[in-house]
C-alpha cells in the first residue's frame, strides 16, 4: 500500500506516483489531500485516482472533510481516523459500496473500536510522529493473531517491510520511505516487493 504526502499540488508529484505504481504490485493507495475547496481537491485527486486504478490498485482519499468528495472523485473509498467519534457513521454511510479504512491514532482502544465498527482495515504507524518503528511493529504483532479485521503496518524505511512480513501483516504500507528514497520511488517499491516475495517463499 502506498501513502502519499499531504498534497497541495500534484504536478511535481504525479510522475513519481506513476513510477511507483509501475514498479510493483500495489494493492491500494491512500491519497492525502491538503486543505482546499472541494473543486480544487477534486481536480487534484482525479488524475491520481485514475492512475492508481489503471495500475490495478484501489484508490482511497484522506483528509479533513473528504467524505463529501468520495463519490464525485471516483475513489474506491476513504481512509479516516479510528478515534474520530463519527467513524461509525462514516462506515454506515459508505459501506458496502466503498472501502472504509482506519488509521489508529493513540491507543489500542481506538483500533478495536474501529474494527468493531466495521473498518475494512486498521493501520498502525501513521499517527506515530517521532516514535520508532518498533512501536508500530509491536501493535501489528498484537493485532494480527487476535483480530479478523485486516491489519496494515506503515514502514518507516524499506527495510522495515521485512519485519512486517515476518509478523504476517496483511498489508505493508510505505509513505516517505518511497517518496524520499535516495534511488527513487520505483526502486523503493521494487525493493519492498522483493522483501515481501522472499517472506512468502516456502522454506526449503
Amino acid at each position: 500500500m502506498l501513502i502519499t504526502p499531504e498534497l497541495n499540488e500534484i504536478e511535481a508529484f504525479q510522475p513519481m506516483f506513476e513510477a511507483a505504481l509501475a514498479a510493483g504490485d500495489i494493492a491500494a493507495v491512500v491519497i492525502r489531500l491538503g486543505p482546499a475547496d472541494d473543486r480544487t481537491r477534486l481536480a487534484r485527486a482525479k488524475p491520481l485516482i485514475a492512475a492508481a486504478q489503471a495500475a490495478g490498485a484501489a484508490a482511497l482519499v484522506a483528509g479533513a472533510g473528504v467524505e463529501d468528495i468520495v463519490g464525485k472523485s471516483g475513489a474506491d473509498g476513504l481512509h479516516a481516523p479510528a478515534g474520530d467519534e463519527g467513524f461509525g457513521e462514516i462506515v454506515g454511510r459508505f459501506q458496502p459500496d466503498k472501502i472504509v479504512g482506519a488509521f489508529a491514532p493513540g491507543s489500542r482502544d481506538a483500533a478495536m473500536v474501529a474494527g468493531e465498527a466495521g473498518a475494512d482495515y486498521v493501520m498502525f504507524g501513521e499517527d506515530l510522529d517521532g516514535e520508532p518503528f518498533s512501536t508500530t511493529l509491536e501493535r501489528v504483532e498484537w493485532w494480527v493473531p487476535i483480530f479478523q479485521t485486516p491489519c496494515v503496518g506503515l514502514a518507516q524505511s524499506v527495510d522495515d517491510v521485512a519485519a512486517l512480513a515476518a509478523a504476517d501483516v496483511e498489508f505493508a504500507a510505505l509513505g516517505d520511505a518511497v517518496w524520499l528514497h535516495e534511488a527513487g520511488p520505483a526502486a523503493a517499491v521494487a525493493a519492498a516487493g522483493a522483501m515481501l516475495s522472499l517472506a512468502k517463499a516456502p522454506t526449503p
